[in-house]
Parts: structure tokens; sequence; C-alpha cells
């Protein structure tokens, strides 16, 4: 027994090399901010040259369009704000009111529902009891 105590070394005398993963998990949170770092770059580079790319045919052929637009709103105003009235009151004042009588009216249509439900109900069991009654 001796001779196998003396063949393992004691745990302290041990030094052994650090794992390869060991050494790579030290630097995994400088890699991943770079990384970060990196790609919000580029990210915000892309936009910045999408953007600037588009801004300049935008504002040369949209600068006149928005005149055009202005002016030719500027001068149908009448037409709009009539077409505006002639629709309120053709198509949604009528419908408003529609809804109004169909709201006024829904708790006796489920009266008469009811009452004709129940109506039927009855007519067809003193039918039968008639029937019954008769045989």
């Amino acid at each position: 027994t001796t001779m196998t105590a003396s063949a393992i070394p004691p745990a302290t005398s041990i030094d052994p090399e650090p794992a390869p993963i060991s050494t790579l998990m030290q630097y995994t949170p400088i890699i991943a901010s770079n990384i970060v770092k990196i790609t919000s770059s580029s990210f915000h580079f892309t936009t910045w040259l999408i953007r600037s790319s588009f801004s300049y045919p935008k504002r040369i052929i949209l600068s006149p369009l928005s005149v055009f637009l202005s002016v030719s709103l500027y001068l149908l105003a009448p037409v709009i704000v009539f077409v505006q009235v002639l629709f309120d009151v053709l198509v949604l004042t009528p419908y408003n009111s529609v809804i109004y009588l169909v709201d006024a009216i829904y708790p006796l249509y489920v009266f008469c529902g009811v009452a004709c439900i129940t109506g039927v109900i009855l007519g067809v069991l003193a039918r039968q009891l008639v029937f019954w009654l008769t045989e």
C-alpha cells in the first residue's frame, strides 16, 4: 500500500495547465462587446447612407408636388366642404336615425318574438293534449 501512495503525487503539488476553453471564456465578454459595437456602428452607417442618398432626390421630386397639392386643395376646398355636408345630410343622418329607431324598438321586438315563440309552443302542446285525450 505504501507503493501506491507514493506513486500518486499529492493534490497540492499538481499544477495542471488551464483548459483552452477557460482561457477563451475569459475573453468572451470583451469579444461580445466588440461584436455588438461593430454591428451597431455598421447599422448606423448603413441607415445614414440610405437616408442621405434618398433625401436629396425626395426633396427635388416632392417639393413641387407639395406646392401643387396645397394649391389644388386650397382651390377645391369649397367643393370638398360641400361634398362633406351632402354626405352628412344624405347618408349619415338617415343611417343614424335608422340605428336610433332600431335601438329604440329592439325591446319591443324581443318581447313580441318571445310571445310568438311561447304561443307556438303552447299551441303545439295543446294540440297534442287534445289529440291524446280524444283517442
